[in-house]
């Protein structure tokens, strides 16, 4: 094959206008940051409550490699797994009201261990369409069945369940999409997980932190966080850090422990990164003044989109498509709102279906009402 198969693809990446590249930036994760010297607002970020570069969560940090160094020297099974490491899963199954949690190095990991390893030969694994790429990537890597359903088509995904010929169900969703900024019914699934005696896994990633009291996410704001048999989310986004996280029954997670390669033959987080977790989660718990200006950012600049008559899909939360449609289209338009100061990359294929390139918007709690106004004047000259 060698290098010359590899050029070809490339280019036709590049034609197509879904060519990609790294851009270094050379500030903190926050509100602001520095590319090539210039100052970029930016509306493209994960850290949603702005703990990112928090000095308290820093200070945090500096204390916590004074005491247990950097590295955790090892897979958690032999030598990694830390005092640190056994809080942060304490905070969280209690936290979430379940019976345990596990930390994973990323949200990735966590998704890829489980859907790789829980669903036996004969189980059903039932996805929607537009989850994360980790959870149909942890799903593929199993021996379960796996069968997609158009997205939020739950009348489909009851006919997949009605047809039976399985052992067990797994219905696999987002509560917050991604890239779409809609949520899922979850008190619907929560009927059909009943009803079909399935299990009910759901990825909070966007949502934890941000939605429900206290920050527990979709499930818990919509009443239904008692019948997630498997909650997972990542701390590398509302929470500011890395890693990721599962909480279910204390069956769940010491198969995970035994059975997941995963997790087995990984080398365990840092227990700075958990010492980190935890000073998020106490701010998150403490200023719920954060989650109510993230929310009330995603609800002014969603009022403007639709002002301006802007395709922002079913978007009902901080994270706002502007869908184009043309990749080309997509990528001129962040390079235009570039130069005007704003860092917002264009999300095309294979990240979103072909036809369906955007701009997503991701607002931050950080993010003040003329930030939001001085976008929407820069997205009107487009």
């Amino acid at each position: 094959m060698g290098n010359e198969y590899y050029k070809e693809q490339l280019n036709t990446l590049r034609n197509e206008g879904l060519y990609r590249q790294m851009r270094i930036i050379e500030s903190p994760s926050g509100r602001l940051c520095s590319i090539k010297g210039e100052e970029k607002l930016v509306f493209c970020s994960n850290n949603y409550l702005g703990l990112a570069n928090d000095r308290r969560i820093i200070s945090t940090i500096k204390k916590g490699a004074d005491d247990w160094g950097f590295g955790s020297g090892g897979s958690r099974l032999i030598c990694g797994n830390t005092t640190p490491h056994e809080q942060l899963q304490k905070r969280l199954a209690q936290m979430l009201k379940k019976e345990a949690s596990l930390v994973f190095a990323s949200g990735y990991a966590a998704n890829n261990a489980i859907l790789s390893s829980l669903p036996q030969e004969k189980d059903l694994i039932l996805i929607d369409k537009l989850v994360h790429a980790s959870l149909i990537d942890g799903a593929k890597a199993g021996q379960g069945q796996v069968r997609t359903y158009p997205h939020g088509n739950l009348k489909k995904l009851k006919r997949l369940l009605e047809k039976g010929g399985y052992n067990q169900a797994f219905i696999v969703t987002d509560s917050l999409f991604s890239m779409d900024g809609d949520k899922a019914d979850l008190k619907e699934l929560a009927e059909l997980k009943r009803k079909f005696e399935a299990v009910l896994m759901v990825d909070e990633a966007h949502a934890f932190g941000c939605v429900g009291p206290g920050g527990k996410g979709c499930a818990a704001d919509m009443g239904v966080l008692d019948e997630v048999d498997i909650f997972v989310a990542t701390l590398s986004k509302a929470i500011g850090g890395a890693g990721g996280f599962v909480a279910g029954t204390n069956e769940i997670i010491d198969y995970l422990i035994n059975k997941s390669r995963g997790f087995i033959y990984t080398t365990g987080i840092p227990a700075v990164n958990c010492l980190a977790a935890i000073a998020a989660l106490d701010i998150v718990e403490q200023e719920p003044q954060r989650r109510r200006r993230l929310i009330e950012n995603g609800d002014y600049f969603r009022e403007r989109c639709r002002e301006m008559n802007l395709d922002i899909g079913e978007s009902e939360s901080y994270i706002v498509p502007i869908i184009s449609g043309d990749a080309q289209k997509a990528t001129e338009a962040a390079e235009q709102l570039g130069q005007q100061g704003f860092l917002i990359p264009a999300i095309r294929p294979p990240t979103v279906a072909r036809g369906k390139a955007r701009l997503r918007i991701s607002l931050m709690s950080e993010h003040t009402k003329e930030d939001v106004d001085r976008l929407c004047e820069a997205i009107g000259k487009l």
